[in-house]
C-alpha cells in the first residue's frame, strides 16, 4: 500500500500505516450526512457545526459550505479503496439524490 500525502477527514493512520476510522471526526462526518439528508442546507449545517465549536478538516472553527460539500461528495466514506466505511450506502445514495436534484443548487447558493 502506498502512502497518500493526505487522508480524508474522519480517518487517521495506525502504527502499521493503515487507514482507520478516527472516531471523533467520523461522528462529525455522520452528522453532516444526516443533517443534509434531513433537508438542512449547507449554510445551516455550517452554522450548526460552528455553534458547537466543532473543528473543520483544517482544524479551524469555521466551516465553509464548500468544505461541507466536499465531505458530502467524498466516496471514501462508503468504504472504498483502503478506507473503512463510515456511512451506509443508503445514506450516501439519499444525500447524492438530494444534491443532484434541482433544489440542491438553490440550497447551495442561498442561506
Amino acid at each position: 500500500m502506498k502512502k497518500q500525502k493526505r487522508i480524508s477527514f474522519g480517518y487517521t493512520r495506525n502504527d502499521m500505516n493503515e487507514i482507520v476510522i478516527y472516531e471523533e471526526q467520523a461522528e462529525v462526518v455522520k452528522l453532516i450526512f444526516e443533517l443534509y439528508s434531513f433537508n438542512q442546507s449547507l449554510s445551516k449545517i455550517s452554522k450548526y457545526l460552528e455553534m458547537y465549536r466543532i473543528s473543520s478538516p483544517s482544524n479551524k472553527p469555521l466551516w465553509g459550505r464548500q468544505i461541507i460539500n466536499n465531505v458530502l461528495s467524498n466516496e471514501n466514506y462508503t468504504g472504498n479503496d483502503d478506507y473503512p466505511r463510515i456511512i451506509t450506502d443508503e445514506l450516501w445514495n439519499s444525500v447524492q439524490n438530494k444534491k443532484n436534484s434541482s433544489r440542491y443548487s438553490m440550497r447551495y447558493s442561498h442561506c
